[in-house]
């Protein structure tokens, strides 16, 4: 019989253990053994096993007092990681917009993906200056304004561990290379819960960027702006150009689910 390319790499064990998940439904949150090898057809040693794995990875839990399963707290949290992703953007539309209106200033959102800055949304400047950050692009999780207030969100033995691998560059003459001196930067970074940051990633450049957070209380994305250094214009603007930068964090973080205390 001739193979389809799918089929090719089709994993069995995973497909199985696909097929035990998918057992489940709104209809059917709690299953048994013998519940579960007959909706997959397959045989109850080969259902134990797998179910043995998804319950140590918690895509399954079990209730002891029933003895049945239920899906487990890693799917949540992934399905968390899916809404997130599809709303992130849905949400931040309008506000970015309308900041890029209100600013003139090139307006951009990024998040953290496999210890990376990868840009999510973009809307261009009025200005001649081009900050070179595509959709899609990813940076070393340190750079620039975006990177640093990611970073400043994390443990600082989670910092350690980026750092290790991820050394600190210099863009300009005027980014920081010292880690001690980076890590007085994050901190400070966190009490205010905003950057400014001037030439440390595009020369001729002023960033302004703050955190957005979701129903889970954790930093999602960040947004900033990016803006020509030394204009009259953003010299006398700069403390109105954070309060936006800050407000429409929070108008997205809102969108979010994210509910202050």
């Amino acid at each position: 019989m001739k193979q389809t390319q799918n089929s090719i790499y089709k994993v069995q064990a995973v497909d199985r253990a696909l097929d035990i998940l998918d057992c489940f439904s709104f209809q059917n949150r709690e299953l048994s053994l013998s519940e579960i090898v007959i909706r997959t057809g397959l045989n109850k040693t080969t259902v134990k096993r797998l179910i043995s794995n998804l319950v140590d990875r918690e895509y399954l839990r079990q209730n002891p007092p029933s003895k049945k399963y239920q899906l487990g707290m890693r799917l949540f949290e992934l399905g968390g990681i899916v809404f997130s992703s599809f709303s992130l953007r849905q949400a931040a539309a309008i506000p970015m917009t309308r900041l890029q209106s209100d600013t003139g200033a090139t307006v951009l959102l990024g998040v953290r993906i496999d210890n990376q800055l990868v840009y999510v949304d973009k809307r261009e400047g009025n200005e001649m200056i081009r900050i070179s950050s595509d959709i899609g692009w990813r940076r070393p999780l340190h750079f620039g304004m975006l990177g640093m207030v990611l970073m400043a969100s994390l443990d600082p033995g989670d910092v350690r561990t980026i750092l290790a691998k991820q050394p600190l560059e210099a863009h300009t003459p005027f980014s920081i290379t010292d880690e001690d001196a980076f890590s007085l930067r994050l901190e400070q970074i966190r009490d205010q819960g905003y950057i400014v940051e001037k030439e440390e990633a595009v020369e001729g450049a002023i960033g302004i960027a703050a955190p957005v957070k979701d129903y889970t209380r954790q930093v999602a994305a960040v947004l900033g702006i990016g803006l020509p250094l030394g204009q009259r214009q953003v010299d006398e603007n700069l403390d109105r150009f954070v309060g936006l930068v800050k407000t429409t964090c929070e108008t997205i973080s809102s969108d979010l689910g994210y509910l202050k205390r």
